[in-house]
């Protein structure tokens, strides 16, 4: 669970223990014994917001250095040419390479975002600019947008619906910094409350915490489920280091299994698959890095080096072999964490006040908000039922494309 400085990416709470080990399987069980606490109403120092599937991620705001109000995307934190665009000329230069969409995007945030009158740098997904429809769904009539692969909607009698029909352009700030510089900034989570203007609609993405109510059973429940991630923690720790230890991107540990264990997991995602039996998980993972490693081989030349990697494939077969029970065991808390995850979730799901679809070649089908951002002790973690909306993300999104 890292500490950001610029929020570029979130990590998924079950794929910490694959990012940091033991620590990272400890944050977890930490970011969820805070979620406990806020469930059951109890005294905490977390604070949850809920993920909206804008897009493009905006950053935006009064620039530290001069006082001038600049727009961009997550680009201006390059450390070398940083892509801060002041007017609408300097889209043009700093993002001549982007999308005509994109680039059209960023000018109306140039155009309509000075007028919120920001005294700091924020981050926040856009939604709409001039695309909401007015549809009717199921007998209703809704006001939606579909800023990436789900559809948001409103009744277009709702006081929400009212003022969003009127305005040009959307956007969910998310994300504020601080620093006198812009490459330097640390990430806060949430944003200075600004007054929307007739122009501007703004989201709040605080999570209605307040409003939960959570049956003792199932806050019981998640406590046992805590406490025996704590457990296999404690079991897996030494393993989990050492898959860790073992990951990489260059030199040998590019050819190691560890480095495939992330990949191997978003493709059953993309396939739509969830991570079931830790047995049959396993021997897909084998020929998952099976098939990587000869894609990799049948593209080299030299004999050499082919049996170098040849022989590497068989030791990181090898090493799946000798190190099943430990695979199991593993794949096993991976699967437990996702089941805590997905009963915070059940719980928070219904709290929103705008409803969410995707479109499907039969229409519109009913679909959960994208997740949720723990933020804890400085840290940032994301909770996303990640068979439903990865999916959706991956193949139904795209096909609309």
């Amino acid at each position: 669970m890292a500490n950001v400085t610029q929020l570029k990416h979130l990590e998924h709470i079950e794929d910490e223990i694959l990012n940091h080990g033991s620590a990272g399987c400890m944050a977890s069980v930490s970011a969820m014994q805070e979620l406990l606490r806020m469930l059951g109403k109890k005294p905490s120092s977390g604070y949850m917001q809920t993920k909206w599937d804008g897009a493009p991620s905006v950053v935006c705001g009064k620039h530290p250095a001069n006082g001038m109000f600049f727009v961009g995307t997550k680009s201006v934190f390059n450390k070398t040419d940083p892509k801060i665009c002041y007017d609408q000329n300097d889209v043009d230069i700093h993002y001549s390479d982007a999308s005509p969409d994109l680039k059209s995007k960023l000018k109306m945030c140039i155009k309509y975002f000075p007028s919120l009158n920001m005294d700091s740098v924020c981050q926040g997904d856009l939604l709409f600019t001039s695309d909401v429809k007015t549809e009717d769904v199921e007998g209703e009539k809704l006001y939606t947008f579909k800023p990436n692969a789900i559809t948001y909607a409103i009744p277009v009698d709702h006081p929400i619906g009212v003022s969003l029909k009127k305005a040009k352009i959307g956007i969910v700030f998310h994300t504020s910094y601080s620093g006198n510089d812009i490459a330097t900034m640390t990430a806060k989570a949430g944003a200075p409350k600004m007054k929307p203007t007739a122009d501007v609609f703004l989201v709040d993405n605080d999570t209605p915490m307040d409003d939960i109510s959570v049956d003792k059973s199932i806050l019981s429940k998640f406590e046992q489920n805590i406490s025996l991630v704590e457990s296999m923690c404690n079991k897996s720790g030494d393993f989990l280091d050492h898959l860790v230890d073992n990951m990489g991107t260059s030199g040998d540990k590019k050819f190691h299994v560890a480095s495939y264990l992330k990949q191997f997991f978003n493709a059953e995602i993309r396939g739509g698959k969830s991570i079931g039996s830790a047995q049959a998980t396993l021997k897909a993972l084998g020929g998952f890095y099976h098939e990587k490693m000869m894609a990799i081989i049948n593209k080299l030349k030299s004999d050499k080096t082919i049996m170098v990697r040849r022989q590497q494939m068989y030791d990181g077969i090898q090493y799946l072999e000798d190190n099943a029970d430990k695979f199991t065991a593993m794949l096993t808390l991976y699967t437990k964490i996702i089941e805590c995850k997905d009963l915070v979730m059940a719980q928070l799901d219904h709290l929103e006040t705008f409803k969410t679809y995707v479109q499907t070649d039969m229409g519109y089908k009913v679909t959960n908000p994208e997740g949720y951002v723990l933020h804890h002790n400085g840290d940032m973690i994301k909770l996303v039922n990640r068979i439903e909306f990865s999916y959706i993300n991956f193949t139904l999104a795209k096909s609309w494309k």
